[in-house]
């Protein structure tokens, strides 16, 4: 199956954010959703109109934050990668712009590779110099009580047109080595946050490992 999404946001002149483009293929279906606090911010939320990401998938989010918008984007579930025939690999890439003045803060609900899932995610973020960032990235290896699937994830971020961060990881079967002590260590949780005030010259990012009876490890790649 191959999908697309597109979400565009504008300031508008009273200071509120509208979505001018909401438009999503299935399994990558948007919608609006109120804002709890009755900001000016605009919220989306990701729903999966199908399962997946199936292997064999090729799905794409576009997201263009314009100077001033304010986009809050989250789930109503946690997805999983599901394995396709023959092993063939599922892909998601999130092709991201904040202007300057714009804001984005993207929380879905984490991604579950399941056995036998082979899973590529991309994600390339543009931002202009005094843009705004939230982004996380949460992946969990299997379901409870089962095999990990495998999971390949890229992070790339470039700040007024320079490289700031750019960090990939491999995990699950596919990848020898990756579940031994030199790559998750037992650990079947991995979030990623970049976080990036107006001000800043470079995100802040961490990334934490959490697992059953196990003591959370956390990494600060950019202090």
């Amino acid at each position: 199956m191959k999908a697309r999404a597109r979400i565009v946001a504008r300031a508008q002149p009273d200071g509120t954010t509208r979505l001018v483009t909401l438009a999503g293929e299935t399994p990558l279906l948007l919608r609006r959703a109120p804002h709890p606090d009755g900001l000016d911010t605009a919220r989306v939320h990701l729903l999966g109109g199908a399962s997946g990401p199936i292997g064999g998938d090729d799905l794409a989010y576009r997201v263009d934050i314009g100077p001033g918008a304010r986009v809050q984007v989250r789930s109503v579930a946690a997805s999983l990668a599901l394995p396709g025939p023959g092993g063939a690999q599922s892909t998601l890439a999130c092709d991201v712009q904040v202007a300057a003045g714009g804001s984005l803060d993207w929380r879905p609900e984490p991604l579950i590779a399941v056995r036998g899932a082979n899973h590529s995610a991309h994600a390339a973020l543009e931002l202009a110099e005094g843009a705004e960032l939230f982004w996380r990235q949460d992946v969990v290896l299997g379901r409870e009580e089962e095999e990990s699937g495998s999971l390949c994830s890229r992070l790339r971020i470039r700040l007024a047109g320079r490289v700031v961060f750019d960090h990939e990881f491999a995990l699950g079967p596919r990848y020898p080595g990756s579940l031994g002590p030199a790559g998750s260590a037992g650990y079947r949780r991995l979030t990623l946050t970049a976080e990036l005030a107006a001000d800043q010259s470079r995100p802040a990012v961490r990334l934490a490992l959490t697992g059953a009876g196990l003591p959370e490890l956390a990494h600060a790649f950019i202090p």
